[in-house]
């Protein structure tokens, strides 16, 4: 009961905040931020990492997001095993996890990495980050671990219902056989009256 009482919760404050994201999206010109604009290249880094390739090639990171799109998940997670630690390969696994067939644990592990040197992205390119990618990834994260607790609530009730079933069928065979005893009492009871 406490479990079905924190998903209900759970998912009256996703409710919540997606709909406090509306109102604030919609609350007016004089309150709003300031919209990022691509003028000309999006380089990723300033100053990118030694190794890092394509910094202000946004052509080849979005080249790279349709391959990804179009490859089975089992090719895109042979290549995330055959990258390395860098921020260039951390930033490739990303994209290789964005299609939405990858695994949750796949897709969190590299949404963390992505995090960790996401901060040393410009604003504008932590901004297109976000925008094109991070907030539909991390609601469809959200969806798939609230679809996983509930999936475990149906299992332990099921497995409940199961267990009330056998509990009925073991009381109505000990009724049974209580009828049964009361029904011999009651032949006896009548024999030893005649």
């Amino acid at each position: 009961m406490r479990i079905s009482g924190l998903i209900v919760a759970l998912l009256v404050l996703t409710g919540c905040q997606s709909l406090s994201r509306n109102n604030d999206s919609s609350g007016g010109a004089e309150t709003a931020a300031p919209v990022a604009k691509i003028e000309r290249d999006l380089c990723l880094f300033e100053e990118p990492p030694q190794g890092f390739e394509h910094n202000c090639d946004a052509a080849y990171w979005l080249n790279a997001w349709i391959a990804a799109a179009n490859q089975p998940w089992i090719e895109r997670k042979q290549t995330i095993k055959d990258l390395e630690d860098s921020a260039f390969d951390t930033l490739h696994a990303y994209l290789l996890t964005l299609p939405s067939d990858s695994p949750y644990q796949d897709r969190l592990r590299a949404q963390l990495a992505l995090n960790e040197i996401a901060g040393a992205f410009t604003p504008l390119a932590q901004e297109v980050v976000k925008v094109i990618a991070g907030e539909q990834n991390n609601q469809l994260m959200q969806l798939e671990s609230a679809l996983v607790v509930l999936e475990q609530e149906n299992t332990s009730r099921g497995e409940r219902i199961k267990s009330l079933e056998k509990e009925a069928v073991n009381l109505r065979k000990k009724l049974e056989e209580l009828l049964q005893i009361e029904a011999t009492l009651m032949d006896k009871n009548r024999s030893t009256q005649q």
